[in-house]
């Protein structure tokens, strides 16, 4: 009984559930900001940087919810599927984090004071198939429900299902998120996304997000149910050598794209190349992407870490993703179009506004409160069942 009772014995509200909250609430004060005052004087984003800390943010918790859906495929292909509650609580994570980026999404495209749910539906008929950004929509518009069907199968232990509609909701999610590159790839007029690039860099970085917030569960999982180590330690070196061979490929990547990038001497592509290397970005750049999100995680992870080492390197690889995908997005806005007509290439600024950053602190906040209700559903389910099966024998 001892497994049930340290599962059921979670408190309601803990510093979690306040900091969650709190988190939440701050989000009210770039609510109130876009009420009274509107978008345009409400956010940093400007004719030139259009897309800001929002769009960022979405992009971000997407992504991890598109990695932890690869993940659920992964326990199951490593025969890892008989750890039922790590299982769930990946799968609850990825539509936490799903909806939470759909809250931070909403508030980008102004919130409910100019009814963007009735503009969204009015211009979705007829399909506009040529548009990226209609595919982006529509494919999320369908995992939702995917998931939410994941989660209920996997609650109703419906094994014979779970498989199919998992593998559905991977293919749904990568084929979301790689277009979510696309979006930014596909925009010829910002060189320094445009190419394959991107949608092959958002999949690796899902899978490092999904990797990260898999360690990070695993963790916490084994702290709460110590009888379940042995068990969650095989998955946890699944993890583990996931996070590290995609922090290998980042570097690569990193490496290769800003190598090609100054050897071009396209003004807009290096021009924003060199605002990350020495320039604008630099310390985002090099203390952030780089130094805490590649080089301490990959000494970190290059032989078998503890567990709290394991937990530090995930929580510095999802820090850098988050930093890497930021620079990416700021970066190639910061050289104006025009800039190939003159003859030194010039910036412009963007600094995220207190409105856009308590927004997406709400957003976060909201995808940590909705985590922790499913968890304390989910604990107390598990904890019924241990009980029950316990009993049996």
């Amino acid at each position: 009984m001892k497994v049930s009772s340290n599962v059921a014995s979670k408190p309601l509200i803990d510093g979690w559930t306040i900091l969650f909250f709190i988190m939440a609430a701050i989000g009210l004060y770039g609510m109130a900001h876009v009420f009274f005052y509107g978008q345009e004087p409400s956010y940093g984003v400007t004719r030139y940087v259009s897309w800001g800390l929002l769009i960022i943010g979405y992009s971000f918790l997407v992504g991890i919810t598109t990695g932890l859906s690869l993940l659920v495929i992964m326990c199951h292909l490593f025969g890892l599927k008989h750890v039922q509650l790590m299982e769930r609580k990946l799968i609850l994570l990825a539509l936490t984090a799903l909806l939470g980026g759909f809250y931070v999404i909403f508030w980008d495209l102004g919130g409910p004071f100019k009814l963007q749910i009735l503009r969204f539906v009015v211009n979705y008929f007829p399909p506009h198939i040529t548009s990226a950004i209609w595919w982006m929509s529509t494919l999320y518009a369908l995992e939702l429900p995917i998931i939410i069907l994941e989660i209920y199968l996997v609650f109703t232990k419906n094994h014979k299902w779970l498989l199919p509609i998992a593998i559905i909701s991977f293919l749904v999610g990568v084929s979301a998120y790689s277009n979510m590159g696309f979006v930014f790839a596909a925009n010829i007029s910002r060189p320094f996304w445009f190419g394959a690039y991107i949608p092959i860099f958002f999949i690796l970085s899902a899978l490092g997000l999904g990797a990260g917030f898999g360690l990070i569960l695993c963790y916490f999982t084994k702290r709460l149910v110590p009888s379940l180590e042995d068990k969650l330690a095989t998955v946890s070196h699944v993890l583990e050598r996931t996070l590290f061979f995609v922090v290998l490929a980042m570097m690569f990547f990193t490496g290769w794209r800003f190598g090609t990038a100054l050897y071009t001497y396209q003004p807009e592509v290096s021009g924003a190349a060199i605002a990350l290397l020495w320039g604008k970005l630099s310390f985002y750049f090099w203390f952030f992407q780089i130094f805490l999100g590649l080089i301490v995680p990959f000494f970190m992870l290059i032989k078998k870490p503890s567990n709290t080492g394991a937990l530090i390197a995930a929580i510095l690889v999802i820090i850098g993703i988050f930093f890497e995908r930021y620079n990416t997005v700021i970066a190639g806005q910061l050289v104006p179009v025009n800039s190939v007509y003159y003859d030194k290439v010039f910036y412009v600024n963007y600094t995220p506004s207190l409105s856009e950053i308590s927004l997406f602190i709400s957003a976060l906040g909201v995808a940590g409160l909705l985590y922790l209700i499913g968890d304390r559903i989910l604990n107390k389910k598990f904890a019924q069942e241990v009980e029950t099966e316990e009993s049996s024998h």
